[in-house]
């Protein structure tokens, strides 16, 4: 009888120990997402899919994803390699015109890292394109892309010299290439900037400018 007791005993212990093992895995009341970084690289198969790469890096500051959205040494196009160029928006003096003349990718990266540098950690833009059109009108391995834009800057404290708003209107020459990885997708060959259709004030040209000082 007392080994029996003793059983009794070792079993409801081990029940016990398995109903307080259970409580460990019961339902929890579920955690908010992470909505601080929403953006995903996706390989740019149509001009829309880089126009949303172009938005989605410069919306994180991000330097290294950012400068994919231009065409590369590394890429080759049907009409042979071609080279970025940047037109800056007209009205420039000759000291700020002088800054575009040898305007390269390795530039567009230095002044979203300058930026990204500045700001608030953690900061992010809110860069919003409107009345866009493509035109793939001069073949299937070339297109235009035309847009207005809107690019708002979260700054303060040690930024607070930067705009907080640029807007304008930009026009870019894309080219499907072959990349190095050997698949086909959109790039930036070439990128004209122009001010706002109505009203003044700063354009992604002069944020340029003032980046690259």
């Amino acid at each position: 009888m007392a080994g029996q007791t003793r059983i009794h005993v070792l079993v409801a212990l081990s029940l016990s120990a398995m109903v307080a093992g259970c409580s460990l895995f019961s339902t929890r009341t579920p955690e908010p997402p992470d909505t601080a970084s929403t953006f995903i690289w996706i390989p740019a198969t149509t001009p829309q899919l880089l126009m949303s790469n172009l938005t989605g890096t410069l919306n994180l500051l991000d330097a290294s994803d950012y400068i994919r959205v231009f065409v590369s040494s590394a890429d080759s196009t049907s009409s042979g390699q071609k080279t970025f160029s940047f037109t800056p928006a007209p009205g420039l003096d000759q000291n700020s015109q002088s800054i575009f003349a040898n305007w390269s990718v390795q530039s567009e990266q230095a002044w979203v890292q300058k930026l990204s540098s500045i700001l608030p950690a953690n900061s992010q833009l809110i860069v919003t394109l409107s009345n866009s059109v493509s035109d793939q009108s001069g073949g299937s391995n070339a297109a235009t892309y035309s847009a207005d834009y809107v690019i708002s800057i979260p700054t303060s404290g040690s930024s607070s010299a930067l705009p907080s708003v640029v807007q304008g209107s930009f026009q870019m020459q894309l080219a499907l290439v072959t990349t190095d990885q050997g698949t086909k997708e959109w790039r930036i060959v070439s990128w004209s900037d122009f001010p706002p259709h109505t009203g003044t004030g700063p354009t992604w040209t002069n944020l340029k400018v003032q980046l690259s000082s």
